[in-house]
C-alpha cells in the first residue's frame, strides 16, 4: 500500500514538474494523446490552471476538458467547462460532422448569442426637399420657387437585439445627430415698365435635427450578413437658420448673417425608412455598411410661425410648405455584448 501510495504522489511530481518544463502547446497535444488513449481522469492534471495558453489552445482544452467529463458522467464540471470555453471564445461554434453528438448536445444548452449589441454610426446625409404648397412675398415670386438638394452628416449611437426562435429579426433603435442642408431660389423682381420678370431671391437653409429611429431588421442568408430593415422616425429641430441673398435687377446683392428661422420650423416631424445594408466580423467586433431612404411624412414648416420678420422686410421671402426626405449612406462599428449561460430547462 506504501508502495502504491508513492508511485501515486512521484507521478504527480513527475506531471507538475513536466508541465511546468513544457510549453502550452505540448501540454495541450499530451492531453490530446491522453484524451484519445480514454485515460480521462488524467486530463484534469495535465491541463492544470492553462497558464499563458493563447486563446486558440485554451478552448482546444477546455474542450478536451468537456468531453472527458461528459463521458466520465460529471455533468457540472462538464458545464462549468463549457461555459469556461464559451467564455474564452464568444465566437465558438461546433462541427456536427466532427464532434461527438453529447457535446454538441450539452453545446445546445448555452445562451451562445449576444444578449445586445450597441455601435456607433456615422456617414452622409442628401437632403431631398418636397413642395406641399407655394407661398411668396413678391408676387413675380409666385411659383417660381425650385429647390435643391444639399449634403450633410449623420452621426449617431445604436443598439441591436435579436428575436425569434431562428434570430433572423433584429430590433435596432438608435439616436442620431443629423444635419440637414437645402437651397431654395425664385424670381423677385417684375419691371414696372418693361413687365421683365428679373432679379432673384436664394435661401441655403442649414439645419440641425436629432433622429429617434425605430428600425427592424431581417437578416438574409447570404456572404457577409446582408439584411434589410423599416421603420418610422420621429425628427426633434435643434437649430434653423438660412443663408439669406436677393439679388436686384441691375445684378446688385444683398446679403448679411445668417438668420435664426427656428420659430417657423415645426418641433418635431415624423417621417419612414427603408435600409439595406451589410456587415463583416472582424475581430470581435463587426463594421456594418447601410444606405438608407427616410421619407418625411409631415411639413417640416409651422403655419402658425411661418413669417419671419427679418427674411420677409429684408429679402422678400417666406417658406412654402414642404416635406424633407433623406438619402444617406453611413459605416458603423458594432460591439456585440454575450453572457453565455445554462438555459433553464
Amino acid at each position: 500500500m506504501k508502495k502504491l501510495l508513492i508511485l501515486i504522489l512521484l507521478t504527480g511530481l513527475a506531471y507538475q514538474g513536466w508541465s511546468q518544463s513544457t510549453s502550452p502547446a505540448q501540454t495541450l497535444r499530451l492531453a490530446t494523446s491522453t484524451y484519445e488513449q480514454g485515460r480521462l481522469h488524467e486530463l484534469e492534471g495535465i491541463l492544470g490552471k492553462l497558464e499563458n495558453f493563447t486563446t486558440e489552445q485554451k478552448v482546444a482544452a477546455y474542450k478536451l476538458l468537456t468531453q472527458a467529463y461528459i463521458y466520465l458522467e460529471e455533468p457540472k464540471k462538464a458545464d462549468s467547462t463549457m461555459l469556461e470555453l464559451l467564455n474564452t471564445d464568444h465566437y465558438f461554434q461546433i462541427n456536427k460532422d466532427i464532434d461527438p453528438a453529447e457535446f454538441v448536445a450539452l453545446y445546445k444548452t448555452f445562451r451562445t448569442d449576444p444578449v445586445l449589441a450597441v455601435g456607433l454610426k456615422v456617414g452622409g446625409a442628401l437632403t431631398l426637399p418636397s413642395v406641399m404648397s407655394d407661398y411668396y412675398v413678391a408676387d413675380a415670386s409666385k411659383g417660381t420657387g425650385k429647390y435643391s438638394p444639399g449634403l450633410g452628416f449623420t452621426i449617431g449611437l445604436m443598439a441591436q437585439k435579436e428575436i425569434g426562435k431562428h434570430k433572423k429579426i433584429v430590433l435596432a433603435p438608435e439616436i442620431m445627430f443629423t444635419t440637414r442642408s437645402i437651397t431654395e431660389t425664385s424670381l423677385l423682381f417684375t419691371n414696372d415698365s418693361t413687365k421683365v420678370t428679373g432679379g432673384s431671391y436664394e435661401a441655403v437653409y442649414k439645419q440641425n435635427w436629432v433622429d429617434l429611429n425605430a428600425i427592424v431588421r431581417y437578416k438574409l442568408n447570404a456572404k457577409f450578413d446582408p439584411y434589410v430593415g423599416i421603420g418610422p422616425g420621429i425628427s426633434f429641430s435643434l437649430s434653423e437658420a438660412a443663408q439669406l441673398t436677393t439679388t436686384g435687377l441691375t445684378n446688385t446683392s444683398v446679403s448679411g448673417p445668417d438668420v435664426d428661422i427656428k420659430k417657423s420650423f415645426s418641433t418635431t416631424v415624423l417621417s419612414v425608412m427603408g435600409v439595406v445594408g451589410a456587415k463583416l466580423r472582424i475581430g470581435s467586433i463587426y463594421v456594418e455598411a447601410e444606405v438608407r431612404y427616410q421619407q418625411g411624412l409631415t411639413n417640416v414648416i409651422n403655419n402658425s410661425s411661418r413669417t419671419n420678420i427679418e427674411m420677409a422686410a429684408d429679402y422678400a421671402g417666406t417658406f412654402n410648405n414642404f416635406k424633407q426626405s433623406t438619402v444617406s449612406g453611413t459605416l458603423a462599428v458594432v460591439y456585440p455584448i454575450f453572457k453565455p449561460v445554462k438555459l433553464k430547462k
